[in-house]
């Protein structure tokens, strides 16, 4: 009895779950072999439902017709029709039709009442004429008998629609007049007492509205006298055109310097002409500079000018674009492989710019040129002294500027910053027989040298430099003269920061 209850206790006991269970019997091989032939048969069942399954079948349609095609008509835009009308801010449909006459067309409704009221008989409502103006001191008509009265129909006068009164812009002075009468002759002057009388009675008691008489006298007020201007201004627009050629090709191209000559092979080189005038300077040196460059003896890259293009505003707010020519370098003589600029006192630049057609810049434009310049060198200033307007000097200095500038301007570059420029200014007005300079430009924009009027007309040292302008500008794409934009008030703001300088040209002429 304890043995077996001993043993009963030790049987082994069976507590896993039945995922445990499930788990074993899937590692058994002949398990795992009928459950896959099970499902591939539940597969070849499906499959064989849906081929096994009749296809539904589309109804029988009957040929389809023939189709023709066929280009159609261009469509027409449908007319418009005005079916409203526009009084202000306020849109309304116009009403149908109506058939309206003016009252003035039509007859009295009482014709007893007023006898002053012109009659119009009912024939002349089927051919209306122009209205007639009563005469002066006429005497008015009789009424009609009685028996005439009641005999004419009576037409009564339909109230016309507002927006049929909207629609014909008939006001309603005009739609409910008052009795014509006889006005007052106008007061008229005694030389137009001889005038029509008609013309003046329709003027005065016509309902529609006409020319006045060409007889008719009216007195003009006197203008009020205004005050003459102390400088008469001139307009660009007012000037004759001064470029009659057209200028066809690049904006700045060589027909506006061919009044420079060419150089001939026997010109002498730039250091072959200073070396000559080395114990001379001032007018003796420019007079020598003169003939050489008006000889043509100076560097053919000078004549290709380069354009400097300025946009702005005008004084009356249009935008405005303004092209102008510059040289690329300073005036020189010589050839381009040997040239030396030379600097000059006032009456051989403005000689020299007569007979090129060109002109000196404004400060103004000396600052756009060094803006727009391809090359900008940093100024170099020499040892100051008496030496300074020696020739020596300026041969010094030409040396310097080249090996700052390595042949820009030769390649046809604009130059800048390496001299002072002789310009034109207001001042020279007050300070005849003067020469303006300005410019020599920092690498920060600011010039050296202030607009001066200090030295005398024939004064030049090795900082000046004389850069000429071509007369002909371009306003807004048309050619037009410089010397007219330097007097227009409206344009001159644009190239000159002193206003309008009128008559430029002869700022030049009274430096000599």
């Amino acid at each position: 009895m304890t043995q077996a209850h001993h043993s009963e206790t030790n049987l082994p006991v069976d507590r896993k779950g039945w995922i445990t269970r499930l788990d074993r019997m899937s590692r058994n091989p002949r398990y795992l072999s009928v459950a896959l032939g099970f499902a591939a048969l539940n597969a070849a069942a499906a499959v064989g439902v849906l081929v096994m399954a009749p296809q539904p079948q589309a109804p029988a349609t009957a040929a389809a017709p023939q189709v023709t095609m066929a280009r159609l008509a261009p469509a027409q835009p449908p007319k418009r029709v005005i079916d409203r009308v526009i009084v202000g801010d306020v849109v309304r449909r116009l009403p149908r039709a109506q058939t309206w006459y003016p009252p003035h067309m039509l007859p009295s409704t009482d014709l007893t009442a007023a006898p002053d009221q012109p009659r119009i008989a009912p024939v002349a409502l089927m051919s209306p004429g122009a209205d007639s103006a009563p005469r002066i001191n006429s005497a008015p008509a009789a009424p009609l008998p009685e028996a005439l009265t009641a005999s004419l129909p009576r037409v009564a006068t339909p109230a016309p629609d507002p927006q049929v009164k909207l629609a014909s812009l008939t006001t309603d002075a005009i739609l409910t007049p008052a009795p014509v009468r006889p006005r007052m002759r106008p007061d008229v002057p005694e030389l137009a007492l001889q005038a029509d009388l008609n013309q003046i009675n329709q003027l005065a008691v016509s309902l529609r509205p006409q020319l006045r008489p060409e007889g008719l006298f009216v007195a003009k007020t006197p203008a009020e006298p205004r005050e003459a201007d102390e400088h008469e201004i001139t307009t660009l627009a007012a000037l004759p055109r001064g470029i009659e050629r057209p200028v066809s090709g690049a904006t700045c191209n060589t027909r506006l310097t061919r009044a420079i000559p060419n150089r001939k092979g026997s010109a002498k080189g730039g250091k072959v002409v200073m070396a000559g005038l080395m114990g001379s300077g001032g007018t003796t040196r420019d007079g020598a500079v003169v003939r050489e460059v008006l000889s043509g003896n100076t560097p053919s890259f000078l004549r290709d000018l380069v354009p400097v293009e300025v946009n702005g505003r005008a004084r009356d707010g249009s935008r405005t674009n303004i092209v102008f020519c510059v040289m690329p370098d300073y005036l020189a003589v010589g050839s381009d492989r040997d040239f030396v600029r030379v600097p000059m006192g006032m009456p051989a630049a403005s000689q020299i710019a007569a007979r090129f057609d060109m002109m000196l810049p404004t400060r103004q434009m000396v600052d756009q040129i060094y803006r727009a310049a391809d090359v900008r060198v940093a100024p170099k200033p020499m040892t100051p002294g008496p030496q300074m307007s020696s020739t020596d000097y300026l041969v010094r200095h030409n040396k310097t500027v080249e090996g700052q500038i390595r042949g820009a301007s030769v390649d046809g570059r604009l130059a800048s910053g390496h001299k002072k420029d002789l310009v034109l200014t207001n001042r020279l007005n007050s300070n005849r027989g003067r020469v303006a300079i300005y410019g020599w430009h920092r690498t920060n924009g600011k010039a050296i040298q202030p607009l001066s009027t200090v030295h005398g007309k024939n004064y030049a040292d090795y900082s000046h430099g004389v850069r000429l302008i071509s007369q002909t500008a371009y306003l807004n794409g048309r050619p037009v003269r410089l010397a007219d934009l330097f007097a227009d008030p409206t344009y001159a703001e644009l190239i000159s920061d002193e206003g309008p300088i009128r008559a430029a040209q002869l700022q030049l002429a009274s430096a000599r």
